[in-house]
């Protein structure tokens, strides 16, 4: 491709030529521009590009940049952007999506007068992995599981537990809670539900759903990073479909939320060697074995006599008209509800309008929350 400057100088050589045609001594400066222009444009076709292959590893949102050698004009990409510094240009790249990605940028090449430009593969190539966010509540949960060592699911003895209900077995609990007549009248093995009278009231409601890699990795974040720092003796998720009720020693808890986390992940399309560090990969095989239940059709927005307290991480685009009389529910019945939704969930929208659109919504959205939460 020629350059502006080569445009300019093609003309100047058009015009010799048509003089020429009048005097020799223009001819003459003609073949000399015919010359330049060869030479310059044999200076681009000669010019060479890097061999240069790499890995890099980061979790999602952390800040990773390297330095490139100056070959010329990089040519920004949907991962990667390039600041000319000098001596050196700094290849950036854009960490908020997780997964497994090759990168090879382009770059214009110019000839050694200017005259003429072409883009070219620059050579580099980047194999990049971003782990993540919740890599890090995972790695805290594992350590917790296998590195401390079990807890058991369930507290031995009934004294001080309250007995609310039965509900259908699900692994890992304990046989000696059967309920013998409802496991009869069903047809199906059912235990019987205590609530720790120390824990009382305490839920965390969580929807998996989200439009893209970046409002899933920062739901299943929090989620997880909740489930860490909490003790809640009653745990809801749902998809839109189902809703999954768990309660049970902390444990227990933290398989489930791991199991949930990476379903979300795995939904996304990606696998689970490629966003986790191989050293981990077995462990979560096991936790992923884990038996989730059945679920139901009941809405997870629906306060129960036991809630006292509960915590809500979900976008809140998604079941907006339940969210919202489920809060001002709570409100008049004085729970303490606290909704956490992603930071700009627009980011995973395709294009320009249905991001602005969705920021307008979201914007409408949860100014209501913060009003009813707050009031």
């Amino acid at each position: 491709m020629i350059t502006d400057k080569g445009f300019k100088f093609l003309i100047i050589l058009i015009i010799s030529s048509f003089l020429s045609v009048l005097t020799p001594t223009i001819t003459l400066v003609a073949i000399t521009l015919i010359s330049i222009l060869l030479l310059d444009y044999l200076s681009l076709v000669r010019k060479k590009v890097l061999n240069l292959k790499f890995k890099a590893e980061v979790i999602a949102g952390e800040r990773l940049s390297f330095d490139l050698p100056p070959l010329g004009e990089f040519v920004n990409q949907k991962f990667v952007k390039f600041e000319n510094k000098g001596s050196k240009v700094e290849a950036i790249i854009d960490t908020r999506f997780f997964g497994k990605y090759v990168l090879k940028p382009k770059v214009v090449l110019k000839s050694f007068l200017g005259l003429f430009s072409v883009v070219k593969d620059s050579g580099i190539e980047i194999d990049l992995t971003i782990y993540p966010r919740f890599l890090r509540e995972v790695i805290l949960a594992l350590g917790e599981l296998y590195g401390i060592g079990g807890l058991g699911y369930y507290k031995l003895s009934p004294r001080g537990l309250e007995y609310v209900e039965s509900r259908e077995y699900i692994e890992g609990d304990p046989l000696n809670r059967i309920d013998f007549n409802a496991t009869a009248k069903t047809g199906t093995l059912h235990i019987k539900y205590f609530l720790d009278e120390g824990s009382l009231g305490e839920a965390i409601i969580f929807d998996i759903r989200s439009p893209g890699r970046y409002t899933a990795d920062y739901l299943a974040s929090k989620f997880l990073s909740a489930i860490l720092n909490s003790d809640r003796s009653i745990v809801l998720i749902t998809d839109g479909v189902k809703t999954y009720r768990y309660e049970g020693n902390r444990d227990y808890i933290l398989k489930i939320a791991l199991y949930w986390v990476f379903r979300i992940a795995l939904d996304k399309g990606e696998e689970i060697y490629e966003i986790v560090p191989p050293k981990i990969v077995s462990e979560l095989e096991k936790v992923l074995k884990v038996n989730r239940g059945n679920g139901t059709t009941e809405s997870p927005y629906k306060l129960s006599y036991e809630m006292r307290e509960v915590i809500v991480i979900a976008h809140p685009l998604y079941d907006t008209v339940k969210l919202l009389r489920f809060l001002a529910d709570a409100k008049s019945r004085g729970i303490k509800v606290k909704v956490i939704y992603p930071e700009s969930p627009w980011l995973d929208s395709e294009d320009l309008e249905r991001a602005y659109i969705e920021y307008q919504s979201f914007r409408k959205v949860t100014k209501v929350i913060e009003d009813l939460v707050e009031g």
